[in-house]
């Protein structure tokens, strides 16, 4: 049986040990990674094509979500500025997108706006190459386009494309036993999104298990250096090195961010007052994640043998226990989103002969679709098909 030429056979050492050569051993009805791509093109250009004719592409791009807030601290950045009027009113935004941007204009002369959404598409691409790396094209093309809110943020802009790329590439690394570049990748994640460092703990902890002393001690020197320079212009602007998250206190149920697991949910899905489309949506995310742990639990042994499987692993129960138990009504509201990054382990291990080129490919363009309506309204978009 062939397998991900990324992790084929070299020697057994503390990374790649038989368990992680058996999951990269490709299934009969495995897809190719010119079908992942292609699905990942096609569902983008359907959203794109979809959103333009109700809008106009670079005001939704710049007005949507968050963006408006990276585009404010690339621009600061480009003027090398870390305070203002402007950055306090985005104090709770991590900074990591916007650093990126600004690195992106500058290197190009293009303007900001115009660079969140090529940088993020160029991110979904990458994303998807180290996917289909890690766990296959299988995987790859399904996480492709199976996550709507994921596709918005690609075409549209926003931090979830870097973030990913960021983790996955940690994990790739550490499969290559590239342990410190790993624990780089992993602690430029949390520049973008506060919960990358799950994938630290993680990295840290299977180290300590494995008595890795020295490796262990430079990537701390590593992630403390990062971690001080990221936290310096914060610092000088908020004056509250924790402002990206106690800025989002008011929106937590009681004082802490964590609480029992799906109640958050559970409380928002009842009291809410949300269409049943929205509870079709999000309670599909929420079920594919319950399906990656029972899963997971079912293959438990393989799952943590070695080095790699156990920081993959533990990344995702780690992962998907905060996304279950954050303690606020955006845990429910975009919970599509916050799930991205653990979406390829979700399906790993869902298999059927149906998910063929043919079937997968119209898919995708039906996902572009809902990821449009979504993003717009679906009154929009049917007037956009019918007219």
């Amino acid at each position: 049986m062939s397998q991900n030429p990324d992790i084929a056979p070299r020697s057994k050492g503390p990374i790649e040990s038989e368990a992680t050569l058996v999951r990269g051993n490709v299934h009969p009805n495995e897809l190719s990674a010119l079908t992942a791509f292609a699905s990942h093109l096609l569902c983008c250009l359907t959203f794109i094509v979809a959103v333009t004719r109700v809008h106009n592409f670079w005001d939704l791009s710049r007005n949507h979500g968050d963006n408006a807030g990276y585009l404010t601290i690339a621009q600061a950045t480009l003027e090398w500025r870390f305070s203002g009027p402007d950055l306090q009113n985005v104090r709770n935004l991590y900074r990591g997108t916007g650093y990126c941007v600004a690195i992106v204009s500058k290197l190009t002369s293009l303007p900001v706006a115009r660079c969140l959404p090529l940088l993020t598409m160029a991110c979904g691409l990458i994303a998807l190459y180290f996917c289909g790396r890690l766990w296959g094209w299988r995987v790859a093309t399904l996480s492709a386009f199976i996550d709507v809110a994921y596709t918005q943020r690609v075409c549209l802009g926003g931090c979830e494309p870097i973030f990913i790329v960021f983790l996955f590439a940690s994990l790739w690394l550490w499969r290559k036993e590239h342990t410190l570049s790993a624990m780089t990748c992993a602690a430029l994640a949390v520049w973008t999104r506060p919960t990358g460092i799950f994938l630290l703990v993680a990295l840290g902890a299977v180290l300590l298990l494995h008595r890795r002393w020295r490796e262990l001690l430079r990537t701390a020197v590593m992630v403390g250096f990062l971690g001080a320079l990221y936290l310096a212009p914060i610092v000088f602007a908020a004056k509250d090195p924790m402002a990206p998250v106690t800025g989002y206190a008011d929106d937590w149920y009681s004082a802490s961010p964590i609480t029992l697991p799906f109640y958050p949910l559970l409380r928002e899905a009842l009291t809410g007052g949300w269409p049943w489309t929205y509870h079709l949506k999000n309670g599909f995310y929420v079920a594919l994640t319950i399906f990656g742990l029972v899963t997971l639990w079912k293959r438990r042994r393989q799952a943590f043998a070695d080095a790699a499987g156990q920081v993959e692993s533990s990344f995702f129960l780690l992962f998907a226990a905060f996304c279950v138990s954050y303690n606020s009504n955006w845990a429910y509201t975009e919970y599509p989103r916050f799930s991205a990054p653990i979406i390829p382990q979700c399906v790993l291990d869902l298999r059927s002969r149906l998910l063929n080129s043919w079937v997968v490919l119209p898919m995708s363009v039906v996902a572009g679709l809902f990821s449009a309506m979504s993003a717009l309204n679906v009154r929009a978009v049917l007037h956009m098909l019918l007219n």
